[in-house]
């Protein structure tokens, strides 16, 4: 009985220094490599999109990316990445980070790990620019015209809160432009592309509602595949810094945030 014992705890420390091998082994091999491979998605303005005017993908998320490069004495490779391709070119190790629009949720805990929380994403409400009112929340928007996008949370939400005078679009420039020329009386939208969208297309004469509390908030995380123990500790590290010193403020603000 005895000698039982022994081979298993004999073969549970291999095991466990096995495991300590394999996690050990991603800042290594990063470092070994020159470069950082973070996938990131062409269409999630302004976290992460394809800049025409360089060809390259640029984004919030890039910048934020190129700080754990940084940190770790290596060239960032943004790998254009579907949506769909995120998490299983992560777990596959193609990429070593996701980089993209990826809110932390429990159900995406179950297959990869996720850095401390980089921003919140969540969503905003448009009004035209002039309009007085202070609209802290739905029921203050109830009696309104109100758009929203095809497929989003925020659509089916709407419907479950009680707007009755609900438009449905098919993107948030549509729905800022309906604003404009005074066909609906606001929007509820995707935050950040929202203000992306006001910095850069002046033409809309929208603002963002300030007094207004979001209702349906998450939070961005860079995506981590659940070996890379180390790693996730060095993107924390970073991740903390930049909550400390200023720099992801600087970054949102950069984008329109």
């Amino acid at each position: 009985m005895k000698k039982s014992w022994i081979v298993c705890g004999v073969l549970l420390a291999f095991l466990f220094l096995g495991l300590n091998t394999v996690s050990a082994q991603s800042v290594d091999r990063i470092k070994k490599a020159g470069v950082l491979k973070i996938g990131s998605t062409a269409t999630g303005v302004p976290t992460t999109f394809l800049d025409t005017n360089t060809g390259n993908i640029s984004g919030i998320m890039v910048d934020v990316a190129q700080a754990f490069a940084d940190h770790l004495g290596v060239k960032l490779e943004v790998i254009e990445t579907p949506w769909a391709s995120l998490i299983p070119s992560l777990q596959s190790h193609k990429i070593d980070l996701i980089c993209a629009a990826m809110s932390i949720t429990d159900q995406r805990k179950e297959v990869i790990d996720f850095s401390d929380p980089i921003y919140p994403y969540a969503e905003t409400l448009l009004v035209k620019k002039g309009d007085p009112k202070a609209y802290k929340g739905i029921n203050d928007i109830k009696p309104l015209t109100v758009g929203a996008q095809v497929g989003t949370v925020y659509a089916k939400n709407l419907e479950k809160e009680g707007i009755k005078e609900l438009k449905i679009y098919d993107n948030i420039q549509d729905i800022m432009r309906e604003i404009t020329v005074g066909r609906i009386d606001a929007g509820v939208v995707d935050g950040p592309v929202a203000g992306w969208l006001i910095k850069t297309k002046p033409e809309f004469q929208v603002k963002i509602a300030e007094a207004y509390v979001p209702v349906w908030q998450t939070q961005i995380g860079a995506g981590i595949n659940k070996e890379d123990k180390d790693l996730k500790v060095e993107v924390d590290k970073v991740v903390q810094k930049m909550h400390q010193d200023g720099k992801i403020k600087q970054i949102l603000t950069k984008w329109g945030q």
